[in-house]
């Protein structure tokens, strides 16, 4: 079933050219995998004006249990896929041939967020609480795997590191869910948003934070724990399901992603059945549409504009 994007009331009526632009098509590329070995990984293409999804159209490599964090740079498209026993590898896509390459990345434990720039590979390494960097060339990660920033010198997922940022003023930043007092990620509520190249807290107290993105100067983030999309500001709306995945269409418009909340100690089940991609205007808190995603699976972990 096709839905559209309904129009959004104001007083005053848009140009032309804005009302072009609202309706022009905007795809949106979504990971979208299970908690467990029966659920295939799948990348999904949606259509952010028919309210439409499809796989993605390109062949990935097998073998690999998620398919994570999201990127494009220069023409290709950058994919974080994780076997069952958290190794890391990068998928690189051409987006003019489809073409694909497949890069182990050494040292990347349960690698969760990925951005390429200036010629260089930023993967975070969740399983390590490390931001780690690689040369790239030609869409390959390189020999060279060096340690950008650590949360801890455990070596093991103490922090639960998950997104990564470039600022407008170049600067590089984290989210992670912070050190709990059992040790167990459903009992963390100090998660944090850091500037690594500043050295320094940006914000502090989230529960479960995923996510970070800035627009028009302002930092936005998922509280997945509370199940809330919020600025620096505050609050800006509360979503069903465990809210993951952050990509905007516009200053106005972001597309939000809802998963399935895993039930506790039960690997693979999960406490509700959604997963979605949610359209949101920001300055009313309103939603614009919501596109379910259950065919393709029970979690989103990021999204990112073709």
């Amino acid at each position: 079933m096709e839905l559209t994007i309904p129009q959004r009331h104001c007083h005053h009526e848009l140009d032309d050219a804005q009302e072009q632009e609202s309706q022009r098509m905007r795809e949106i590329l979504v990971s979208v995998h299970g908690n467990s070995l029966d659920v295939a990984p799948r990348l999904v293409v949606v259509d952010t004006v028919t309210a439409t999804a499809r796989e993605a159209p390109f062949w990935l490599p097998p073998g690999f249990q998620r398919y994570m964090g999201l990127g494009t740079s220069g023409g290709r498209i950058h994919i974080l896929a994780v076997t069952f026993d958290d190794r890391t590898s990068l998928v690189t896509v051409d987006r003019a041939s489809d073409e694909v390459e497949l890069s182990p990345l050494p040292g990347v434990m349960d690698g969760h967020s990925v951005l390429a720039v200036d010629g260089e590979l930023y993967a975070v390494s969740s399983g390590t609480d490390e931001l780690v960097r690689f040369p790239l060339s030609d869409g390959r990660a390189q020999p060279g795997r060096q340690t950008a920033w650590r949360a801890s010198d455990v070596g093991r997922d103490t922090h639960h590191m998950n997104s990564l940022l470039r600022l407008d003023n170049g600067h590089m930043v984290v989210s992670a869910f912070g050190e709990t007092p059992t040790g167990a990620r459903a009992d963390a509520h100090d998660g944090y948003i850091f500037d690594v190249t500043g050295n320094r807290p940006l914000a502090t107290g989230i529960h479960h934070p995923h996510s970070v993105t800035e627009r028009g100067g302002l930092l936005y983030y998922c509280e997945s724990g509370s199940g809330r999309f919020c600025s620096e500001k505050g609050s800006i709306i509360n979503l069903d399901g465990y809210v993951r995945g952050v990509c905007w269409l516009s200053d106005d418009l972001v597309c939000i992603g809802t998963s399935a909340g895993r039930a506790a100690d039960r690997r693979g089940h999960y406490e509700a059945d959604d997963c979605a991609v949610w359209i949101v205007d920001v300055n009313s808190g309103a939603v614009v549409t919501r596109i379910p995603l259950k065919e393709f699976g029970p979690e989103i972990y990021d999204i990112v504009l073709l």
